[in-house]
């Protein structure tokens, strides 16, 4: 999968405030969200009243925040300056259609020179608690390694309970198995393992991140993959996918009946966006991209509170397929009474 594809594959939905007809008063909407530009993390807040927005991000390697400033649309476009302490602009975020499911965002100087894709993604992070999530980094120049991963933090210092201090070890075992894992190319300066992370739920019983991955050690293409951890806070616990279900039930086939359905339907439409595109016809498949009987496993899988998150690792021709939400409804069925994805399913 390419670099762009993934970043439209992530998609960024920011929820605007509007102004209500018939209503003077504007309603103020806070947001925080992770993202990245080349290959560089952030943390971003934004505040939305009616059509105005501002807010701050900041680089995870340098933590000093960056004024932003800047308005959205009835069409959901937003335009974004920065500046730095200063007052001097420094770039801007331009992000088209946000309300589609493959949005298009891009930062650049403040003249337009030194574009690059930008994502960024909303996190659902609700702690009662005092708990916060921080970005901690591991970079090494030589090797191509430019990581950001999740911590839990208590505020004033206070102490951590047992399942944050379990989740905090996990979350730094596997960032850095990834590091150990990795095998630069001969080639001086082209190699890349860059990982980021996007928080899929979080509150004071139960946290599911989102691990990103982009790694180039030489060859025709890069690799992207996804993985994810889920962790019972309360329970103090590292939650399995069967953990969310009743036992001997046939989800797995409810999964994989919506995961090929959906990907069929995406398909079709990355199709008539790039017959669109190119002035032509879109062409029709006789065949559908995967079957269910050509599923592979299950490779990781999240919450979030719309719906359950799942990862595949297919070839790279259909890569950007990798990651499909299934809602809560097409396997509530399934769900044991207690499970942690009950909190999320409405009947």
């Amino acid at each position: 999968m390419s670099r762009a594809r993934l970043v439209l594959a992530i998609g960024f939905v920011l929820c605007v405030a509007a102004a209500v007809a018939g209503q003077q008063s504007l309603q103020t909407t806070v947001r925080v969200y992770r993202g990245s530009v080349g290959g560089s993390n952030f943390q971003m807040r934004l505040n939305v009243q009616g059509s105005n927005v501002s807010g701050a991000y900041s680089y995870d390697t340098v933590g000093e925040d960056i004024k932003l400033t800047g308005q959205v649309d009835a069409q959901g476009k937003l335009d974004l300056k920065e500046f730095d302490a200063k007052g001097k602009q420094t770039g801007k975020f331009a992000c088209k259609q946000l309300y589609a499911l493959e949005p298009d965002c891009l930062w650049s100087k403040p003249d337009g020179t030194r574009e690059a894709y930008a994502t960024i993604v909303e996190q659902n992070i609700g702690f009662a608690n005092g708990l916060q999530i921080v970005p901690k980094t591991i970079a090494n120049r030589r090797s191509g390694v430019k990581v950001s991963y999740p911590q839990l933090a208590a505020a004033g210092g206070a102490s951590l309970n047992a399942g944050a201090i379990s989740f905090n070890r996990r979350v730094l075992a596997l960032t850095q198995k990834a590091i150990k894992d990795f095998e630069p190319g001969s080639e001086a300066g082209k190699n890349a393992l860059e990982r980021n992370y996007n928080v899929l739920i979080a509150n004071d019983d139960l946290i599911s991140v989102e691990l990103t991955e982009y790694e180039y050690s030489g060859g025709a293409h890069p690799n992207d993959d996804f993985n994810s951890l889920t962790y019972d806070l309360s329970a103090n616990k590292e939650l399995g996918l069967d953990d969310l279900f009743k036992p001997g039930s046939d989800y797995k086939t409810a999964i994989a009946r919506y995961v090929v359905a959906d990907i069929e339907k995406r398909a079709v439409a990355i199709e008539e966006s790039d017959a669109k595109s190119e002035g032509r016809r879109p062409v029709k498949r006789e065949d559908p991209i995967v079957t269910e009987d050509q599923l592979s496993e299950i490779s990781s899988w999240g919450l979030t509170p719309k719906g359950l998150v799942v990862y595949f690792d297919f070839a790279h021709a259909i890569a950007v397929f990798d990651r499909t939400v299934i809602p809560y409804n097409v396997v509530g069925e399934y769900l044991k009474p207690n499970s942690p994805a009950v909190r999320f399913y409405k009947h």
